[in-house]
């Protein structure tokens, strides 16, 4: 069936079937929507995990990409 038919279906139902169907709905959707997080909180996940990284990455990181030369310290 598809959604179209469904909803022409709708009008219908008995009251008391429809509001089953308005709590079936609601409880699908709060299975369905992540959680909210903010990008930020995403990325301390990952934050002091990277190994074997040079200790002056954060200061010559331009040498490391792009082959400019390192920033004197």
């Amino acid at each position: 069936m598809s959604a179209q038919e469904i909803i022409a279906e709708l009008p219908k139902l008995k009251p008391e079937e429809l509001q089953r169907v308005k709590a079936g709905l609601a409880e699908l959707e709060r299975q369905q929507t992540p959680p909210e997080r903010s990008v930020w909180d995403a990325l301390l996940e990952f934050a002091g995990t990277a190994e074997g990284l040079p200790p002056d990455l954060a200061e010559n990181h331009d040498h490391y990409l792009h082959g400019t030369p390192k920033r004197k310290v």
